[in-house]
């Protein structure tokens, strides 16, 4: 998988901000049809979409968020997906392992190059739904899980959006990232001028076992892709770690003071793995 530490959200009914976005330092972008966009302004966001991004000059992911599964905007924003050559399409407001299958199955019957599925979480339902939808995304064309914070929060009459909510979205989707292989994705920290507070949550997402996180504002992005690049000091140790481990004929020992086996050594083995993307 590549690594993707950060992705842009960019509505997608401004051309202008479409191709600022591939100017910023994120890894990825999600270029929105769907909450950033009125539903009058639909129409012109898909023709901005087919317009401009066939043009831009970047290989990193190009993701268009579409609308959830059943919505009358839903076929023509697959169909625009596909049409601009969006490189993944971002599926919001999942519930249940169908509306994963029925996505894969409507870009699958457009293009024999289907571009891949970033599958999002955002009420309780698709919560306690979660080990279907993980069932349907290691079917399918998915190579991400995450969560929507905002959607949540509101569905569950939050006053605001608590710390301690999203810490428990933040294990479970890790849980069913792990059971679908797919990357797990940190949702959007929604206060663009708290920087500490950023930094506090995409580190606690980091130490969960998430890869990467959205930003809502190119100001974010320095932030998230500090936190989730493996500094060179960490680096190093797991190489050591790595080197000792593979040298050795016994299962399990310690280095460095670390004890080392088949299960604790494959976490340093990802983080070599992450540092090389």
């Amino acid at each position: 998988m590549t690594a993707r530490r950060s992705a842009l959200f960019t509505p997608a009914d401004d051309a202008g901000m479409l191709r600022k976005a591939v100017e910023t330092e994120a890894d990825a972008f999600v270029f929105d049809l769907e909450d950033a966009v009125p539903a009058d302004g639909k129409a012109a966001a898909r023709a901005n979409l087919r317009d401009v991004v066939p043009a831009l000059d970047t290989d990193r992911e190009i993701a268009v968020r579409v609308n959830a599964v059943g919505t009358e905007q839903f076929v023509d924003d697959v169909d625009t997906a596909v049409d601009c050559g969006a490189d993944a399409v971002a599926l919001p407001m999942v519930e249940s392992g169908e509306d994963v299958r029925t996505a894969w199955a409507a870009i699958t019957d457009r293009t024999d190059d289907p571009p891949r599925l970033r599958v999002t979480i955002e009420t309780p339902t698709g919560m306690h739904a979660g080990v279907g939808i993980a069932d349907a995304c290691r079917e399918t064309g998915a190579e991400s899980l995450s969560f929507g914070f905002a959607d949540y929060c509101k569905a569950v009459g939050a006053p605001g959006t608590p710390d301690r909510i999203r810490a428990r979205l933040e294990l479970l989707t890790t849980e069913y990232a792990a059971m679908a292989d797919v990357d797990p994705v940190g949702s959007v920290h929604l206060d663009i001028d708290d920087t500490e507070g950023l930094r506090r949550v995409a580190e606690r997402a980091r130490e969960t076992g998430f890869v990467g996180m959205t930003a809502i504002h190119p100001a974010q992005l320095s932030v998230i892709n500090d936190v989730f690049s493996p500094d060179e000091e960490e680096v190093a140790q797991a190489r050591r770690l790595v080197e000792a481990y593979d040298a050795s004929d016994r299962d399990s020992l310690r280095v460095e003071g670390v004890f080392l086996d088949t299960a604790t050594v494959d976490r340093y083995r990802r983080v070599l793995e992450r540092a090389e993307e």
